[in-house]
């Protein structure tokens, strides 16, 4: 290119910049088509220094520690551990709990998609007569996990009671939750697929 060429190049980038936005009337716009959907990234950290409940105690000991004060180490640890978020759900009225306790660490994911589908066929024929608009959640190609932890267990209360603590402290004899499961992540899981939710009237 010569440099005169460049020159009316350079010169036209501006003019090009200087563009306006014009509204399109109801014929042109009625010829337009596209497709609805959000692409979302991101990054979330849970309690990765600890929840706010509860303080971390001065010893591993559950007989000395305060009504505010619970550690999360394991069995036989020499230093006491912060606590993360606890989810409790209890499945029937008069049944115990479920909970995911100690919840903690930092989750990233790419490609979590949000959109509508039509469902109007498919489904053991069931998708013809439903024939309406559903959520979709398309999961995401990659989620990674720095630090993350959880414990999976039982209990009696949806709460955390101190077992070894006196009334006086907050403890609660009576309190009894089985661990079942813990688990430490680091390291990223591949999904595929999507999850549809279907609206009830």
């Amino acid at each position: 290119m010569t440099s005169s060429r460049l020159c009316l190049a350079l010169l036209a980038l501006p003019l090009l910049a200087r563009a306006e936005l014009q509204p399109l009337d109801d014929r042109d716009l009625s010829e337009m088509h596209g497709q609805g959907g959000v692409y979302l990234s991101g990054e979330f950290s849970i309690n990765k220094n600890g929840g706010v409940l509860w303080k971390n105690p001065l010893s591993n000991n559950p007989a000395t520690w305060a009504v505010n004060e619970r550690s999360c180490a394991g069995a036989g640890a020499a230093t006491p551990e912060s606590c993360g978020l606890r989810i409790a759900i209890r499945t029937e009225s008069n049944g115990g709990w479920y909970v995911l306790d100690n919840l903690k660490g930092i989750f990233s994911f790419e490609g979590l998609t949000l959109n509508t589908r039509l469902i109007n066929s498919g489904f053991g024929g069931d998708g013809a007569a439903f024939n309406q608009d559903v959520l979709a959640l398309g999961l995401p190609n990659e989620v990674r996990f720095k630090g993350a932890s959880h414990t999976f267990g039982v209990a009696n209360q949806g709460g955390w009671r101190n077992r070894a603590g006196t009334v006086a402290n907050g403890g609660d004899a009576s309190y009894q939750q089985t661990n079942i499961f813990s688990a430490k992540v680091d390291g990223s899981i591949r999904m595929q697929g999507s999850v549809l939710v279907f609206p009830k009237n």
